[in-house]
C-alpha cells in the first residue's frame, strides 16, 4: 500500500487527503525489450523499444561489424544507463551476434531462455532508520536522523567477480589463508582502487568516498582486530578451512583454476577472513547504486528495489549523505567488506547509526500555542546548565572560583567550570502559534559586565547584527526520474523597521508563507529549531557578558509586556520538556511580564603556556647546555619545575615523566600530576606540586626517588611532557587551538 499526504500552501492542510493505493504484484515478467545501439569503441548510439519483433533505429545502414547491439528489458534504470559494460556487469543485458539475413537484413537467433529468465524481476521492499546518540549537557538520546540521503548499493557476487581476478591474486591467497598473520597486517603500499560489505563481524567504519583503496584502513579498524570476540571469529574462519582436507588439497595445489573453483564454492566460509584483508578487496568487493531515497521526520526510511526473480537475493550495502555547510557530505560510509547484508530479507529492518559529529540533531516536534524555547548553545550545551548566579562553589585544589556565566558542559552535573569561546551560535525554537502581529521580531544584544579577572567592565549594550538565513527543504524530480530532495536559504536578519535597527524575523510556520514565499514544491524547514543568531566571541576581550533576546512587532515596535510563559529554557534534569525560564533569565518589567529573556555566559578566548624547566641539582642547573645530562650526588635534591599557565585559570595540566621503557608505578605516582592551573598539582602519592604566582609549579625529589626501579644501575632516561588543556568551549566541543603542550627529556647520572 503507498500512502501520500496532500498539504496546503503552509504545509497544513484544513482536509487531510491522503491517496491511497493497494501494492502491486510482487513478481514482475519483462513486457517490452529495449535494443541498445553502440560503435565499435562501445559508444552509445541510440536506443529504441522492440516491437513487432523488430528494433527499428534513426542510424542509417552500416555493416555488421560497424556497431555493437545489447538487448535488455524496457525499465527505467536501464533506460537510463549508457555504459555498455555496465549494462552487461549489472543488467545482464545480452550481446547477440549480429548476421545478415537471406533478404539482406540484419537479424539475430532467439534470446537464450538464460537471460529470460534473469530478466524476471521481483520487487523487494527495504526499510530502515538512521539515527544518532545526541549529548546535550550530559543526557544523551537516541534521536532519529531527517532529511537523510541513504545510498543503496547491490554487492556483486563473487561469481561474477572471480573470472576477472588475475592468476597471481589467487596464488597468493594459500599462505593467506594456511599460514596467516594474526591480525592481518594493514598494508602500506598504495593498492588498485576498487568500491566497498554487515556480515557476522560486525562494523568497521572508515572513511571512503565514492570508491576506497586499502590505506583508508584506519587505526580504528585496526583496533577491531584486536577486539578478543572478533579476533575468535577470525580465527574460527581459518581453522574450519585448516580442518577439511580437501579444501587444504585444492590450496596447495598451485593451480589457479583449481582454487578459483574452490572460492567459487566456498565464499562464506573464506569471506571472514577476506573481508579484514585490505589488498584483497579491489578484487573480491564491488558494488552498484541501484536506489537513492531520503529519511522522514523520524529517520525512517522505506523503498522498493528489483532483483532478479531466479537469481540470488540481493546482497546490500548502505552509506548516508547529510546537508552540511550547503552541500552533501558522507557522514555514514563503513568499510564494504564488513558491512554487507547478505541475501537481504525483504522488509528486515536496517538499523544505521550515525556517528559524524557534524551531523545535528533538526527533526525536533512541532510546538503548539506562543512560546520561545532558548535551548542551546551550540548543539550540545543547554542553557539551563549556565550558572547564572553569582557563586563559587566547592572549592577547586583548595581555591574558590566564581562559577557565575561557567557551564558543566563535559563536566559533572552542576559542576561549572568551563566558559564559552571561539564561534557560537544561539538555537531557538519558535513555536507554531507564531509570528504574531504583536511578536514579529526579535533581536539579540550583548553588554560586557565584568572583564576577565571579574573586575566591573560597565559595557554598553551593543547589537549583534550577523546575517542569519534559516534553511529549508524541497523536492523536485531529477534527471534520473527520481524523487530528490533539494536545499535553500530564507533571510530572516538583519533588517531596519520603524525606529529599530538591526531586527531578525521570527519565521512562520512554512517558507512558503510571506513574507519567504518560498516558490519550491514541498517547501519546508530543514528544522523546528533556528539558529537565532552566530557570532565571534571576541566582542571585547574576556569577561562576563549579558545576552539580552527582544521581541518587536510588526512595524518595529519593542514589545515591553512579554508574558513570562512565552520565554521558556530546557528542563535541567531531562531536557525536554521545556520550562517557563527562571526570574535570573528574564528582564521584569511587570506583574507576571518581562521585556527580554537574558542569560550571562562567562567568555574566554586566552590561550594556554607550557613550558618545561631544566632540572636543578640543590638548586642550581648543573648543566648549562641542551642535551639534558644531569650529575648528581647521593644527597642530592633534584628539583623538577614546569610552568602550566592560564590568564584566568581556566585549563587543566596533566604533567607526565616516563623513564626509558620500564613502568614504574611508584615513581609514577610521585612525579606525575595533574589538576586545573588554579592551584597546587596533585599526583598519586599526595604530596603534589606547588605553585607559585607566575603559574610554576616545582618538587623536590631524591635521586632514588626519581631512579626507583633503576637505583641499582645509578642511572637512567627520562621524558618529561606536559600538556595545558584549556577549558574554553563553543557549545559542543572544547577549542583545542587554545591548549599548548610541552616536550622535554634528561637522563640522570653519577657525578
Amino acid at each position: 500500500m503507498d500512502t501520500k499526504m496532500k498539504p496546503g500552501k503552509s504545509g497544513k492542510s484544513s482536509n487531510l487527503t491522503i491517496y491511497i493505493r493497494a501494492g502491486e504484484p510482487v513478481d514482475e515478467k519483462p513486457k517490452e525489450f529495449l535494443a541498445l545501439l553502440f560503435d565499435k569503441k562501445k559508444n552509445f548510439l541510440e536506443g529504441t523499444v522492440v516491437k513487432n519483433d523488430q528494433a527499428v533505429f534513426k542510424t542509417e545502414g552500416c555493416e555488421p561489424g560497424d556497431f555493437q547491439l545489447l538487448l535488455a528489458p524496457n525499465r527505467k534504470e536501464i533506460k537510463a544507463e549508457k555504459d555498455f559494460d555496465q549494462l552487461i556487469a549489472r543488467h545482464k543485458a545480452y550481446e547477440p551476434i549480429i548476421k545478415l539475413g537471406p533478404r539482406g537484413e540484419f537479424e539475430i537467433l532467439p534470446i537464450p531462455e538464460l537471460y529470460l529468465n534473469l530478466w524476471w524481476i521481483r520487487k523487494c521492499r527495504v526499510k530502515g532508520n538512521v539515527s544518532k546518540y545526541f549529548d546535550i549537557s550530559g543526557f544523551y538520546e537516541k534521536k532519529g536522523l531527517c532529511n537523510m540521503r541513504v545510498h543503496i548499493c547491490e554487492v556483486d557476487r563473487w561469481i561474477w567477480l572471480l573470472p576477472r581476478i588475475p592468476d597471481h591474486v589467487l596464488l597468493r591467497i594459500p599462505e593467506l589463508v594456511l599460514k596467516p598473520e594474526l591480525p592481518f597486517p594493514v598494508p602500506v603500499d598504495p593498492i588498485r582502487r576498487f568500491p566497498e560489505i554487515p556480515d557476522p563481524l560486525g562494523p568497521i567504519t572508515t572513511n571512503i568516498d565514492g570508491i576506497f583503496e586499502a590505506t583508508s584502513f584506519k587505526a580504528s579498524e585496526a583496533s577491531f582486530l584486536k577486539n578478543p570476540e572478533n579476533f575468535q571469529k577470525i580465527e574460527s574462519a581459518q581453522r574450519s578451512i585448516v580442518d577439511d582436507k580437501s579444501i587444504v588439497r585444492s590450496l596447495q595445489s598451485g593451480n589457479p583454476t583449481i582454487i578459483r573453483e574452490l572460492l567459487l564454492q566456498n565464499y562464506q566460509l573464506f569471506h571472514p577472513i577476506f573481508c579484514i584483508t585490505p589488498w584483497l578487496w579491489p578484487w573480491f568487493y564491488k558494488c552498484d547504486e541501484i536506489k537513492v531515497v531520503y529519511t522522514d521526520a523520524n529517520g525512517n526510511f522505506d523503498t522498493e528495489i528489483i532483483y532478479n526473480l531466479f537469481g540470488d537475493k540481493p546482497d546490500l550495502y548502505f552509506w548516508v549523505e547529510a546537508h552540511i555547510d550547503g552541500t552533501w557530505q558522507t557522514v555514514y560510509k563503513p568499510s564494504l567488506p564488513c558491512n554487507v547484508y547478505w541475501n537481504y530479507q525483504c522488509w528486515r529492518h536496517v538499523p544505521i547509526t550515525v556517528t559524524d559529529p557534524r551531523v545535528d540533531w533538526d527533526c525536533s516536534e512541532e510546538l503548539d500555542g506562543q512560546v520561545i524555547w532558548v535551548k542551546t548553545i551550540g548543539t550540545g550545551t543547554s542553557v539551563s546548565h549556565i550558572e547564572q548566579n553569582n557563586v563559587n562553589g566547592a572549592p577547586i585544589q583548595g581555591k574558590t572560583l566564581n562559577r557565575q556565566g561557567l557551564t558543566d558542559k563535559f563536566e559533572g552535573s552542576g559542576n561549572y567550570r568551563r566558559p564559552f569561546g571561539s564561534g557560537l551560535s544561539f538555537r531557538v525554537q519558535f513555536s507554531s502559534g507564531l509570528p504574531t502581529d504583536k511578536f514579529t521580531y526579535y533581536r539579540w544584544s550583548y553588554r560586557k559586565v565584568k572583564n576577565g579577572d571579574l573586575s566591573n567592565a560597565g559595557g554598553s549594550v551593543e547589537q549583534i547584527g550577523n546575517l542569519v538565513e534559516k534553511l529549508y527543504s524541497y523536492e523536485f524530480i531529477g534527471s534520473d526520474g527520481f524523487l530528490h530532495i533539494g536545499y535553500n536559504k530564507a533571510k530572516l536578519g538583519p533588517v531596519d523597521k520603524g525606529a529599530n535597527t538591526g531586527l531578525y524575523l521570527i519565521p512562520t510556520p512554512s517558507p512558503q508563507d510571506a513574507p519567504f514565499n518560498a516558490p519550491e514544491n514541498q517547501a519546508d524547514w530543514q528544522s523546528k529549531d533556528t539558529w537565532t543568531i552566530s557570532f565571534d566571541s571576541n566582542l571585547q576581550g574576556d569577561g562576563l557578558y549579558e545576552f539580552t533576546l527582544e521581541l518587536f512587532d510588526k512595524d518595529g515596535n519593542k514589545i515591553s509586556n512579554i508574558p513570562n510563559e512565552i520565554f521558556q529554557v530546557p528542563h535541567f534534569n531531562t531536557f525536554a520538556p521545556s520550562v517557563v525560564a527562571p526570574g535570573v533569565n528574564r528582564v521584569a518589567s511587570g506583574a507576571n511580564t518581562c521585556s527580554a529573556f537574558k542569560m550571562l555566559m562567562r567568555i574566554d578566548n586566552s590561550v594556554c603556556t607550557a613550558a618545561i624547566s631544566k632540572i636543578k641539582v640543590d638548586g642550581v642547573e648543573k648543566n648549562p647546555t641542551c642535551c639534558g645530562f644531569v650529575p648528581y650526588e647521593p644527597g642530592s635534591n633534584l628539583e623538577v619545575t614546569f610552568r602550566a599557565y592560564h590568564p584566568n585559570n581556566f585549563a587543566d595540566l596533566s604533567f607526565v615523566v616516563k623513564k626509558g621503557t620500564c613502568s614504574d608505578s611508584v615513581q609514577s605516582s610521585k612525579t606525575n600530576a595533574s589538576g586545573m592551573v588554579i592551584g597546587n598539582a596533585v599526583t598519586g602519592d599526595g604530596i603534589g606540586y606547588t605553585r607559585n604566582n607566575f603559574s610554576e609549579y616545582s618538587r623536590t625529589f631524591t635521586p632514588s626517588e626519581l631512579l626507583g626501579i633503576c637505583t641499582s644501575e645509578g642511572k637512567a632516561a627520562f621524558a618529561e611532557h606536559l600538556y595545558v588543556n584549556a577549558l574554553a568551549i563553543n557549545g559542543n566541543t572544547e577549542i583545542n587551538t587554545y591548549d599548548r603542550s610541552a616536550l622535554a627529556a634528561f637522563a640522570l647520572e653519577p657525578a
